[in-house]
């Protein structure tokens, strides 16, 4: 993609006002805007899709109707000029950073693309700016409106969406492989599995009869592109392990039968959307936020943790094909449990997303 092809593209996107406008900041964040996008669509609503991923599939094959833009260098420029009736993005921080909020766009939504809670894994004023959060569960309505009387946030407008990716999860045909497979998907922050102790984790799986993937976050790869190449090379070096470059994360997730991560919300998606357990290796807490403890409110993907799987220490990889054993064992009536964790902690699919497609509309 060319400077001066992005230039051309962008110009023409400010010199109209947009109805519903998408961004994403990679290919990896359009799973979830596929089903409100198409929705909006069949609606005869007019929206633009804004990718900052050379290889965003929608670049190359997009719905009817759908305006699909490129741009990456220009977005500062982008950003305080957008004309839109709605904007809809999974970024965090909007307005803290390079991009700035627009006076022509009416309302800014923010979209989960994890399952966590809104006070630990992002800043303190991660959400501030957006003026509606699409919410997963009452869990973070509750902890958006403590930040707000806490600190004197702007009240936001929340709308019960859930987590559609849950229902795609469990809608997903399994396919069986060879060998059982393990997928790693750890978070991207310093106190990662990849940061920390791959080397042992990978040494310990490399004698067992799994294949194993290994599937990094896609801010990992952005921030840490030498770490990342470190993980390309140490893999080279096992012949029954390979890196996943998929972007859609549900086809991977239902092909695997174990999970093991470390503090990343791809953990809900494979404990509730496939009903299988996770390995969690014992890092650090992901503290993006240090104040967190200050809304006197237990993070989800902390209090929920051990319900979800297993717990390895760290220095206990030795112990990782008990563990695996343990995991397996806990097949039998798992998924029936994960139905139980979802009702109680998530919205309804169903409803709940209507209300997100509602309200887009209103």
């Amino acid at each position: 993609m060319g400077f001066l092809s992005e230039y051309k593209a962008v110009s023409r996107l400010l010199k109209q006002k947009q109805q519903v406008v998408f961004y994403a900041e990679s290919r990896h964040y359009l799973q979830y805007f596929m089903p409100l996008l198409d929705d909006l669509l069949g609606k005869k609503v007019q929206v633009c899709y804004i990718t900052s991923d050379p290889s965003d599939k929608l670049l190359k094959s997009a719905p009817d109707g759908l305006n699909v833009v490129y741009a990456k260098w220009m977005l500062g420029f982008l950003f305080p000029r957008l004309q839109a009736d709605v904007m809809i993005m999974t970024m965090p921080d909007l307005g803290h950073f390079l991009y700035k909020r627009s006076p022509g766009v009416g309302t800014y939504i923010y979209m989960f693309h994890a399952a966590v809670s809104t006070h630990q894994q992002y800043r303190r004023d991660a959400f501030v700016n957006y003026d509606c959060i699409f919410c997963t569960g009452e869990y973070q309505q509750h902890e958006i409106r403590k930040a707000e009387e806490l600190y004197g946030h702007p009240v936001k407008e929340i709308v019960p969406y859930g987590y559609p990716l849950f229902k795609e999860l469990a809608t997903t045909i399994p396919v069986a492989g060879e060998k059982p497979v393990i997928l790693i998907a750890p978070s991207w922050f310093s106190g990662c599995i990849f940061e920390t102790c791959i080397e042992e984790l990978l040494q310990e799986l490399a004698v067992l009869p799994y294949t194993i993937i290994l599937r990094s976050h896609p801010e990992y790869e952005k921030r840490n592109k030498r770490g990342f190449d470190r993980i390309r090379k140490l893999v080279k070096t096992y012949h029954n392990m390979f890196i996943d470059d998929l972007p859609d994360v549900t086809e991977r997730l239902s092909k695997s039968d174990i999970l093991i991560a470390d503090r990343s919300g791809i953990a809900f998606e494979f404990a509730i959307g496939t009903g299988k357990p996770v390995i969690f290796i014992e890092t650090v807490l992901k503290e993006t936020n240090k104040d967190w403890r200050e809304l006197n409110i237990e993070p989800l993907e902390n209090s929920l943790r051990p319900e979800l799987g297993v717990i390895l220490q760290p220095l206990e990889l030795n112990t990782l094909a008990n563990k695996l054993k343990e995991a397996e064992s806990l097949r039998a009536g798992f998924a029936a449990k994960m139905k139980i964790v979802k009702e109680k902690h998530f919205y309804n699919a169903e409803s709940s997303y209507q209300k997100g497609l509602d309200y887009v509309l209103a």
